[in-house]
């Protein structure tokens, strides 16, 4: 009965063992599963970042060429206002040269009347009808030619005001749109700079994200090794549980055989000290003489022994007063080699030995033994 609580003991510890590690794995393939699924979507969030930079540098990258498209379209409009200031520019330069040329006409013409003054008074007379028309007509003449020049100079004067208006207002939409131009360009600078920092440090991110990846590899490849080392020593272990479970079989039967022979010897020494008449006092000394041969054999004679507490506690006592034995050590003796009583009744035993006064723990070259207090004292006071 010992062998089969002892045989299914160890069978629970083992299935014990077995569930515990059976949960520990299921544990660990799970927490392996989340760290995948949640590497799996930090990177399919990193992905999607990375699509929508691209997306963002992409539409930088057109506007930029807007803006240079345009700043193009202006440079040939500044072109064009430059061409028509240079035009401006020598037609008033020819209009400068007119006006000298008309001054020059005017001044021939104030000298030919003085020249003709002068003719005319000193042939007054001859003179007076003819070069009076003459000067009319001419005087007429100049005047007219005098008030288209004003004129044209007026209408030259007013169209060089307005091109000068225009190209100033032109200059100031240039430097406005240059200014603008800078401002956008420094933005987008600025901009892809930071794209540029952004990228730096998603670029490290997912170098660390593919080290860690690699190092969950590694770890699950290493859990995954263990595991299979551990499954390769389980099926050692059952191996080894049926052969032990064999052999206890194997033992059961050899001592149900010895039992019975045991049983009928007892039977039969308990009938012949009977016949004799001497009461339980022979069997008290007759059965103590018996070596037992098995573990049944001990435990039938310590049912049929009297007064078994009191032999066990006087034996503890007798081991103690040699105050040299450990706790581990009196319950080696005790439990495992005499087999007098099991670990929990020789725990119990000692507690009420140390109740009584009888025990007590003392520290002897680093060793907790166990010393009798008062080893002459009789048990039973």
């Amino acid at each position: 009965m010992v062998l089969q609580i002892f045989r299914n003991n160890k069978d629970r510890n083992l299935e014990k063992r077995f569930m515990n590690f059976s949960d520990q794995l299921a544990r660990v393939f799970a927490q392996i599963k989340n760290d995948i699924s949640e590497v799996n979507h930090r990177l399919n969030t990193r992905q999607n970042d990375m699509e929508h930079l691209s997306q963002w540098i992409g539409y930088l990258h057109r506007s930029n060429q807007a803006l240079s498209h345009s700043h193009t379209k202006i440079m040939q409009k500044h072109e064009k206002l430059a061409e028509n200031h240079s035009k401006l520019h020598t037609s008033q330069t020819e209009l400068r040269s007119n006006h000298s040329k008309t001054s020059i006409i005017a001044e021939n013409i104030e000298n030919k009347h003085q020249e003709l003054s002068k003719a005319f008074s000193t042939h007054k007379s001859e003179w007076k009808s003819e070069v009076f028309d003459d000067l009319a007509k001419h005087n007429e003449h100049s005047k007219q030619e005098i008030a288209k020049i004003q004129s044209w100079v007026d209408y030259l004067s007013t169209h060089i005001d307005g091109h000068k208006s225009k190209e100033q207002a032109l200059r100031q939409d240039l430097l406005s749109i240059d200014k603008r131009w800078l401002e956008a360009y420094s933005g987008l600078r600025e901009l892809m700079n930071g794209l540029n920092s952004e990228n730096d440090i998603i670029r490290k991110d997912m170098k660390s994200m593919k080290t860690d990846v690699e190092e969950t590899k590694s770890e699950i490849k290493n859990t995954f090794d263990q595991l299979q080392s551990a499954n390769d020593e389980l099926g050692k272990t059952r191996e080894v549980v049926d052969l032990h479970a064999k052999e206890l079989e194997n033992t059961r039967e050899s001592a149900k055989s010895h039992a019975m022979s045991v049983k009928s010897e007892l039977s039969q020494q308990i009938h012949a000290l009977r016949s004799v008449s001497e009461g339980p006092q022979v069997i008290s000394r007759v059965i103590p003489h018996v070596q037992p041969s098995s573990h049944f054999q001990r435990h039938v004679l310590s049912r049929v022994m009297p007064n078994k507490k009191g032999y066990v506690l006087n034996f503890i006592v007798d081991l103690v007063s040699e105050n040299k034995y450990s706790t581990k050590e009196l319950e080696e003796v005790v439990v495992v080699e005499k087999q007098l009583c099991g670990r929990t009744s020789f725990y119990a035993y000692l507690k009420e030995l140390k109740l009584k006064d009888r025990i007590a723990y003392a520290d002897i070259d680093e060793r907790t033994i166990l010393v009798s207090t008062d080893p002459l004292k009789p048990l039973n006071e």
